[in-house]
């Protein structure tokens, strides 16, 4: 991954291996003119990387190295430690390299080498998906009238509590809530994202309702930290607004089956039967 960014992590005035940070050594230190720019904590697969932080980020703090970078090789974590916000918060970065290539591209340039050495540590924008020129402008069509829009016809829309996705399924490309709004789904867990950014909006998720069980008593699939009861760490966090979603289940019917979960946890406000998903 480092190569890729651009680093030669044989050349010692670019990547240092085993730099000494605080009473031990961290893997690598990415230089800029000789000082390290960004400290990194390479750990074992699955394990979890806030703890990995929570000392590291300190010892960079008091050694003046602004960011920091924790990976179990799958999931990438990037601190600028310098913030005077709590450790969380600290946070600027997270992808995960099983998700979209396109979005894991955008925000492994954060690392990107040419941007380290300038001091622009941030995560890309999104690129443009036409050349600019290749065509001239078309001017768009006026937008009908209200009235002259056909809808949606509600045989493409099943409840979501009638939605029984198998191994394999692409995920619902719209999801709908009980007052018709609408939001769109690229993942599976987006079911769950969406829903809980709807509750949040509609003011039906508070302290009080949080956190949310999953299947074991052992597992939360939305909390205010990205903690499991156990303490073990969120695999693949989703902040939304406040809250935390565990992202990373594989299985599409269990993805399902959290976000009915969370908004039975509502009560009688509202139901999963009011909310459904449109058949691709």
């Amino acid at each position: 991954m480092l190569r890729a960014l651009g680093w030669d992590t044989e050349d010692p005035a670019l990547a240092m291996p085993e730099y000494r940070l605080g009473s031990g050594f961290a893997d690598y230190a990415l230089l800029n003119g000789g000082k390290p720019a960004i400290v990194i904590e390479a750990k074992k697969l699955g394990t979890p990387l806030y703890s990995a932080a929570e000392q590291s980020v300190t010892y960079c703090v008091n050694d003046g190295i602004r960011y920091f970078v924790a990976t179990d090789g799958r999931k990438w974590d990037v601190y600028e430690t310098h913030r005077p916000v709590p450790l969380a918060e600290k946070k600027i970065v997270s992808f995960d390299i099983m998700d979209s290539p396109a979005d894991v591209c955008l925000d492994a340039l954060v690392l990107w080498r040419r941007s380290v050495q300038s001091g622009v540590v941030r995560k890309a924008q999104t690129p443009l998906l036409e050349p600019e020129n290749e065509t001239p402008p078309v001017k768009p069509e006026p937008l009908p009238d209200i009235d002259d829009v056909t809808p949606t016809p509600d045989s493409d829309w099943q409840p979501l509590t009638q939605l029984k996705p198998v191994r394999g399924d692409k995920p619902p490309p719209q999801i709908r809530f009980p007052d018709g709004s609408t939001a769109q789904i690229q993942y599976w867990y987006s079911i769950t994202l969406e829903s809980v950014r709807w509750l949040c909006q509609q003011g039906k998720l508070d302290e009080t309702r949080i956190p949310v069980q999953g299947r074991s008593k052992r597992t939360y699939i939305l909390s205010g930290k990205p903690f499991n009861p156990t303490g073990k760490e969120f695999y693949s966090a989703k902040a939304v607004g406040e809250w935390y979603i565990e992202s990373d289940v594989l299985n599409s019917q269990i993805q399902v089956e959290n976000a009915i979960r969370i908004i039975e946890k509502v009560g009688k406000e509202v139901a999963p039967e009011q909310f459904s998903v449109r058949l691709s």
